[in-house]
């Protein structure tokens, strides 16, 4: 591995240290019982015209002299950090994690909630009891851990009946069978009393139901069902099944001891929590709270309904877990109403104003319990410690029309700053909004108007929606409703900038040239072969527009100018690389460098006439990328994408359940089922669990970083194939020479067919000890990661044709060198796989081997690679080197494990930039 490579992986790819230090809250509560003055823009006073961003910076230095030591016996340094910070040693340098020391301290320790739900199901057990003091026990001395169900498979198979079962009339029938429920052993009859033993079980949270109406219309009621968000909050940070991932207090990570590059990933490693850690008093724990909202669509063909799921998580669990819907990281707080105004008197704006009242309304009456719970409330976490936590509105997830809604902001500007929408081309971003100045206008206005309209228009000529005098997040403690806009990499990067780049490009090399390109693309891993282009494409999904980002460039090339090309490569450059999972101040840097080159070359698309100006917001909106990023950590920690994935847990799911006439409360009662049978699935592991800790020593092994590994199939595809077949139907006519070659540079003694010593010093007339090998056609591979997260799988075919089908080989990415890079080209060739197999244990007269039995393959080299890329398009140029004279292609035996990745060419269609 190369030093650069080297370098890049011991900064990036070691997970942040979740071992919280717990420290007992002394009595510190007057030393910072107000947030300072320095803070006052998080807790929404800005009687001062101080830069925000001059105010964070400030926060971020007064915070290293806040530092303490953990360790008892540890000492401070000059700069106010404990010594005893996590140092991660791998060889010159290693990561280090400054704990911030002032957040996460214990009040005291009470019993979890998997313990409180023991002692309820113990005293309904023994109130349920025929005697009325004695309960049946198991054999480890403990009551039913399944109650209330009476035993395991009492409770496995109610479980999948109402999670995966055939429905409740073929349940009930099943029931109806004589002898099941006896066979069985089981205590209900049909599935109405399976629901009755479900909802016994302590919901995570209760559901509410209310209906807004609004002034101009009172007898107009909308139905919003919610929940209060404390009680999740206080569910999510009580599950003792996330106990030892929950993180109490922020961090700040380096790549190296310097400390002169910070990295960003996770949520606690970002500025915004450490500056609101800062205004609290000692000992506080933040709970960050992240609301998404998405309006989303039930049905697909008639009937046009609709739901509207708002979902809540907090920040101190990783991202990991909070984007599986399986761990119930994430959870459904309410469903806003989706109904249409359709009052004729209206005109559209006024309709439009109305729903915007709606919503803000809606937001107020489910969000209103932050208000208080900000300043203070003690919760009991899942590792049974009572902490003092204010539950702080952090970030809002959702799309354009959405954070405008949201932040207040006229509808085509900047919901973050105050850039008006002719001016959205800028390079720099204006003077950012913040809540102060949004209430002041909204006020002036309010004071000035005569009517509502009047009202309206005063507030847009600030940009300022003109529909709602009382936001939601009015007077929300901490609380900057626009820099709690955060990236949207689906809406924005996707179906937004690209979507604009697709355009554009079809307009400057002919639609069907381009469809004609990518047409002509190979098949290979995560490529997505478009047969009939992309032009005949309509309602394209974010998926879709991915798998066009991967092939597009290539596409480009020698057919549109080289400033359009340079244009639309530093874009897609920003789009890949505002979604990496761990950031540092170099690849900061690497996504301002892609703007700007962006904002240099912008102007061909206007020379060309494709467009008047760029005053779009979803390209101005790029500007702010690296403010959130260093704000709230990286962009996967607030995708929009995450949050639609639960649309079909949330919404979809609970459609499907109902019989689709009011259907708002059966769904409310199916997701509630849900989470009941989850959590009190994670209840019994714990009761199991707890009862194998009392009788078991075993220590688990630690975690391992992520690294290479290899998957391939215990049979082979074909085997005992002939080498002579292999190389007619692989088109392999090199096999035979380069197996003799890879065997005899293992140093094996090989008969020869010419024995004439003059001629023993190479292996071209070596005799093979066999001449059949199992072949496989397909292998998984995957590849080193450059985040702490595990990379998915590439899949390696090299496979023959079947009739008159082509076959596929794919190409790959091989270690020629020592230093070959593991994530990097340096030390790398490109070779295509033309077999995958494996040598036989046994040779002729029956002894082993003299050779590893591990998988080999043969690959025909391309060209090396040159030492620079392509000056515009920055992708390097291979081609098929000269056949030998015999005719066969350069090629060679290697391991499979010499082969790093799967790799996609793409077809040279003209002759270079122009």
């Amino acid at each position: 591995m190369s030093k650069l490579c080297a370098w890049y992986r011991k900064g990036k790819n070691r997970a942040t240290p979740e071992e919280q230090g717990e420290n007992q809250l002394e009595n510190h509560e007057d030393e910072i019982a107000h947030p300072h003055e320095d803070y006052a823009y998080l807790a929404g006073d800005e009687e001062d015209d101080e830069d925000v961003d001059e105010g964070l910076e400030r926060i971020e230095e007064n915070i290293e002299t806040w530092f303490h030591d953990l360790d008892p016996a540890g000492q401070m340094d000059d700069n106010g950090v404990s010594s005893s910070a996590h140092r991660l040693d791998d060889e010159a340098e290693a990561r280090v994690v400054d704990e911030n020391s002032r957040g996460g301290y214990v009040l005291r320790t009470e019993a979890n909630i998997h313990a409180r739900w023991r002692k309820i199901f113990e005293d309904r057990e023994r109130d349920l009891d025929g005697d009325g003091d004695v309960v049946m026990e198991d054999s480890d001395g403990t009551s039913n851990p399944f109650y209330p169900f009476s035993t395991e498979l009492d409770w496995r198979v109610a479980k999948w009946a109402v999670e995966e079962g055939p429905g409740k009339k073929a349940f009930d029938c099943f029931l109806d069978i004589p002898g099941i429920k006896e066979c069985l052993g089981l205590s209900y009859k049909n599935m109405r009393q399976i629901y009755q033993t479900i909802d016994s079980i302590p919901p995570r949270a209760a559901w509410k139901t209310a209906y807004i109406s609004l002034a101009d219309n009172p007898n107009e009621k909308h139905l919003v069902q919610y929940r209060n968000p404390l009680e999740i909050i206080k569910s999510l940070i009580s599950n003792p099944s996330h106990a030892k991932s929950m993180v109490y207090s922020p961090k700040k990570v380096y790549t190296n001891s310097t400390r002169s590059k910070r990295i960003y990933t996770e949520m606690w490693t970002g500025k915004w929590w450490h500056a609101v850690q800062a205004g609290l008093p000692i000992g506080s724990t933040v709970a960050p709270v992240i609301i998404s909202t998405d309006k989303t669509q039930l049905t697909q063909f008639s009937g046009s309904r609709q739901a509207y799921p708002v979902y809540l998580t907090i920040g101190n669990l990783p991202r990991s877990l909070r984007r599986r819907p399986s761990e119930h990281a994430t959870m459904l707080l309410g469903y806003l109403s989706a109904d249409k105004i359709t009052s004729s008197k209206l005109s559209k704006e006024d309709k439009r104003a109305k729903t915007q009242r709606l919503f803000h309304a809606s937001m107020k009456l489910i969000l209103g319990p932050l208000k208080e719970a900000g300043h203070r409330v003690e919760m009991t976490c899942g590792d049974s410690a009572v902490r003092q936590v204010h539950p702080i509105l952090a970030c809002y997830v959702a799309d354009y029309p959405e954070q405008c809604l949201v932040a207040c902001s006229k509808y085509g500007t900047c919901p973050k700053c105050c850039c008006p929408n002719h001016d959205l081309q800028n390079v720099e971003p204006s003077q950012p909004r913040t809540p102060s100045w949004t209430l002041k206008v909204m006020a002036e206005s309010k004071a000035t108007a005569s009517n509502g309209r009047q009202y309206s228009k005063l507030c847009m000529k600030q940009d300022v929606s003109g529909a709602v005098e009382h936001p939601f997040w009015e007077d929300f403690p901490f609380a900057d409703i626009h820099r709690s806009i955060t990236p949207d990499v689906l809406h924005q990067l996707y179906q937004g900038v690209f979507k604009h780049l697709i355009e554009w490009c079809q307009i400057l090399m002919d639609e069907k040239e381009l469809d004609r390109r990518i047409r002509c693309f190979p098949p290979g891993c995560g490529v997505r072969i478009f047969k009939n282009g992309i032009s005949s494409l309509s309602q394209i999904s974010g998926t879709e527009r991915k798998n066009m980002a991967k092939v597009l460039l290539a596409c480009l090339i020698g057919k549109i100018p080289a400033e359009a090309l340079l244009a639309i490569r530093s874009l897609l450059d920003f789009i890949y690389q505002a979604q990496n999972k761990i950031h540092d101040d170099v690849t900061l840097t690497y996504l301002q460098e892609a703007l700007d080159t962006f904002h240099a070359n912008k102007s061909i698309f206007l020379t060309v006439g494709l467009r008047e100006d760029l005053n779009i917001p979803k390209f101005h909106s790029l500007l702010h990328y690296i403010e959130s990023i260093c704000l709230f950590g990286a962009t996967d920690n607030y995708n929009t994408e995450m949050f639609e994935r639960l649309h079909i847990d949330f919404a979809k799911e609970g459609w499907r359940s109902t019989n689709h006439r009011d259907e708002r409360p059966q769904m409310v009662s199916w997701i509630e089922r849900q989470e009941k049978l989850s959590f009190f699935d994670c209840y019994v592991e714990w009761r199991n669990r707890s009862f194998l800790d009392r009788n078991s020593t075993a220590v688990s092994a630690p975690s391992s970083l992520t690294s290479f590994a290899i998957k391939i199939a215990k049979h082979p595809s074909y085997p005992g194939q002939a080498l002579l077949d292999i190389q007619q139907c692989h088109d392999a006519p090199g096999l035979i020479r380069e197996l003799k070659k890879y065997l005899y540079s293992q140093t094996l003694s090989l008969p020869r067919e010419d024995e004439d010593p003059s001629r023993r010093s190479g292996p071209q007339n070596s005799i093979l000890p066999f001449s059949h090998v199992d072949v496989f056609y397909n292998v998984k591979l995957r590849p080193i990661s450059i985040d702490d997260d595990e990379g998915p799988w590439d899949i390696v075919k090299a496979m023959p044709g079947r009739q008159s089908k082509h076959g596929r080989f794919d190409t790959v990415v091989v270690i020629a060198s020592e230093n070959a890079e593991s994530t990097g080209l340096e030390g790398t060739r490109i070779g295509r796989i033309k077999a995958i197999f494996r040598l036989p244990k046994t040779i002729g007269n029956g002894s082993s081997a003299p050779w590893k039995s591990e998988p080999l393959v043969y690959l025909e080299w391309y060209t090396l690679l040159k030492n620079a890329a392509g000056k515009n398009h920055l992708m390097y140029d291979v081609r098929k080197p000269p056949s030998r004279v015999d005719g066969t292609r350069p090629g060679c035996v290697v391991p499979l494990k010499e082969v790093r990745q799967a790799c996609q060419l793409a077809p040279n269609f003209g002759a270079g930039d122009l």
